[in-house]
């Protein structure tokens, strides 16, 4: 009886702790790539040449959690889904280096681990706070638990944020090639106004390079805290 009470305790305790730790659920995908709508109010369009520029707007937070379960724009982070289309004969080389977001300055870029780094969970908290409710479970025993379990989602977070990103590469005649690339929000932007997507693409056959640009969505949210400040929501723990 007391070792069926004891299997029965530490299997509670497993179920408690697992169902209090990190999460990482984007469920707009799944871990499927993205891309951006043909039209739409939060989505721009621009035609140069050969080529067209779709590039949609993912920094609200109901688009970046149904992306990647995260407010990225409270983390700096400005997700864009981009997509190049070629309608010519002659194949395009298009690099994510060669792809910048201009305003009154050019915004940085980050790479996928970059981008996914300021959406990575945090064990503490929760472990605390699950040692707080149940007693029984001691916070070393709580924290190294919750720590096991993030270390494996952080590691889901980056894979899913490199799945879905856009890759180096050649278009292809009537081919398209897309993903997402990520930006720094500074501190205090609340828009994308006077920001526009910029693509120098290279045509293979002639060595020469076409940039075309399309504005960014006018859209709103909620600037980069301060580090200091607590997250709104809970993908930190």
């Amino acid at each position: 009886m007391k070792r069926r009470n004891v299997v029965v305790g530490f299997s509670l305790i497993t179920a408690v702790l697992f169902a209090g730790c990190a999460t990482y659920d984007p469920v707009a995908s799944r871990g499927l790539p993205l891309r951006p709508e043909s039209s739409g109010a939060n989505v721009r369009k621009a035609v140069r040449g050969d080529l067209t520029l779709l590039v949609q707007e993912y920094a609200t937070p109901e688009k970046s959690q149904e992306a990647f379960d995260t407010k990225l724009a409270e983390e700096g982070v400005l997700p864009l889904p981009i997509q190049v289309e070629n309608a010519g004969q002659e194949p395009y080389e298009v690099k994510a280096t060669d792809i910048i977001v201009r305003g009154a300055a050019v915004l940085k870029s980050f790479t996928p681990e970059e981008a996914a780094s300021k959406a990575e969970r945090s064990a503490v908290g929760r472990a605390l706070g699950w040692s707080l409710i149940v007693p029984i479970i001691g916070i070393p025993i709580a924290i190294a638990a919750s720590a096991t379990h993030t270390s494996k989602i952080n590691t889901q977070i980056v894979q899913d944020f490199a799945a879905k990103s856009f890759s180096d590469g050649t278009v292809m005649p009537n081919k398209e090639r897309g993903g997402f690339l990520f930006f720094e929000l500074k501190k205090g932007r609340k828009d994308l106004s006077g920001l526009s997507l910029e693509v120098t693409a290279r045509n293979l056959v002639t060595y020469e390079d076409l940039v075309i640009a399309a504005p960014l969505p006018a859209v709103t949210f909620t600037p980069k805290r301060e580090a200091r400040e607590k997250p709104t929501g809970e993908h930190r723990w």
